[in-house]
């Protein structure tokens, strides 16, 4: 497992090298990633922390995060939920399930996905730092401080 956590490495450090500097590279290496990550859940289903170490499924999730294709996000998704979950699958799933719904053109749970600085649309804004908070994520306005 230590040769798929290396490749897993590589390829989220070359994904945030090129991520919102180069649109053409990015798209192209989040099909790689895509494709190459579709290969590897094929043969050993979402490579966990238990069986990549926790920088190992971070680097899974981020591919799948930045994937295009929105069914490849959901089955991630699903196999995500079915694990225990961690401070980090929290979060995992938080982002994962609003860029999803983005794609598909409806409103986010948690707030976690932005277009030039703003946030896409919210469900349940009243009770969005509640969720984020469920999620392990830091409160709307701190968050929101960042992008």
């Amino acid at each position: 497992m230590k040769n798929i956590k290396n490749e897993l490495l590589k390829r989220f450090e070359f994904d945030q090298k090129f991520s919102g500097k180069d649109a053409v590279m990015s798209k192209k290496i989040y099909c790689e990633n895509t494709v190459w990550l579709k290969s590897l859940i094929a043969k050993i289903g979402w490579p966990s922390q238990e069986l990549v170490g926790i920088t190992g499924e971070q680097s899974a999730w981020l591919i799948t995060q930045h994937s295009l294709d929105i069914r490849f996000q959901e089955k991630c998704l699903g196999l995500i939920n079915v694990l225990p979950l961690t401070k980090e699958r929290k979060e995992y799933i938080a982002y994962l399930t609003d860029s999803i719904l983005v794609k598909k053109e409806r409103k986010q749970i948690y707030g976690t996905q932005f277009f030039n600085g703003e946030p896409f649309p919210i469900e349940d804004e009243i009770n969005l730092d509640k969720r984020r908070e469920e999620s392990g994520l830091s409160s709307f306005i701190a968050y929101k401080k960042q992008m």
